[in-house]
């Protein structure tokens, strides 16, 4: 997890650490320029309270963290020119801004993670989840929603995915899993005490765990078989809405269940067209959308 998220989260913070956090959020390349004394005069805190607050992001002290911070925000002014994630349009934008500001984002956010992603590894985990009796997907929120569309695609080519939205059935789900199933955990974030405990409850079982998170160090992570990573450019709360973390979830999906399908492509074409044939009976015989022939 990068040092703004952590920053921006807050855990097991103390009071002085939480203003020391906002502080360095707030002020980004200033703070590069501060002697620890001097960033701790700004804060009402202390040297020691600033190098307690750096080990518990993971570095060594104030030196590691101004590298590490420098680092981070240089990556940040290379993308500039990009769409704010967080931000993608202000009051002041009309709605010809607005939307081709959305769709450069959403563009923008499929590229991001399309270049994350090890298509070797993948492979494998296809297989798995292709080869695997039931498929569990454990999530919350935003990500629930996409995964209640690859839970539909998939029923309808006969492979059978369990989800249960309400995060105590999700605790029995996980004790149900098996053997030759499979779980997927999606949480942007990978630090949501509810899907910690998930996981380590499929890994005491010892079932093969797909998480689907941010690129960089989570508690998710730590538990998972396999990961794939979305881009990480979206803050977790300071945003308007989660547009890029719920393109590249839902298309990280999309790539999934395609790949499975590709596998079995005949097969799982015959399914799917014999299920919409004979349950899916939207289309009037006259439409003009009516793919029967005269």
């Amino acid at each position: 997890m990068s040092i703004m998220t952590q920053l921006e989260f807050e855990l097991d913070f103390s009071d002085s650490e939480k203003n020391i956090a906002r502080y360095i959020l707030d002020q980004q390349e200033d703070v590069l320029e501060m002697p620890i004394k001097e960033l701790a005069k700004k804060t009402y805190t202390s040297p020691a309270t600033i190098v307690r607050l750096c080990h518990k992001l993971g570095l060594q002290g104030y030196g590691d963290f101004k590298i590490k911070y420098s680092a981070e925000l240089q990556a940040e002014h290379k993308i500039k020119n990009r769409i704010d994630v967080n931000y993608p349009f202000s009051k002041t934008d009309d709605s010809h801004q607005i939307a081709y500001k959305l769709a450069s984002l959403h563009q923008e956010s499929i590229e991001d993670t399309l270049s994350l992603i090890d298509f070797e590894k993948l492979e494998g985990i296809i297989n798995q989840i292709d080869e695997a009796q039931r498929v569990f997907i454990f999530g919350a929120g935003n990500s629930m929603l996409a995964a209640m569309e690859f839970q539909h695609k998939m029923l309808r080519i006969g492979k059978l995915v369990e989800i249960r939205e309400i995060i105590g059935e999700q605790i029995f789900l996980a004790y149900n899993c098996k053997e030759n199933d499979i779980a997927l955990i999606i949480s942007y974030s990978g630090e949501t005490a509810d899907l910690i405990d998930l996981a380590q409850i499929l890994k005491n079982k010892k079932i093969p765990i797909l998480g689907i998170t941010s690129l960089g160090e989570n508690q998710l992570s730590k538990f998972c078989t396999f990961v794939v990573n979305t881009g990480s450019r979206e803050k977790i709360f300071n945003k308007i809405a989660p547009f890029s973390s719920k393109t590249s979830i839902t298309f990280l999906l999309d790539l999934i269940f395609s790949m499975i399908f590709q596998k079995k492509y005949d097969d799982y074409m015959n399914i799917k067209l014999h299920y919409d044939k004979s349950h899916d009976h939207r289309h009037p015989i006259k439409s003009p959308i009516n793919e029967e022939e005269g």
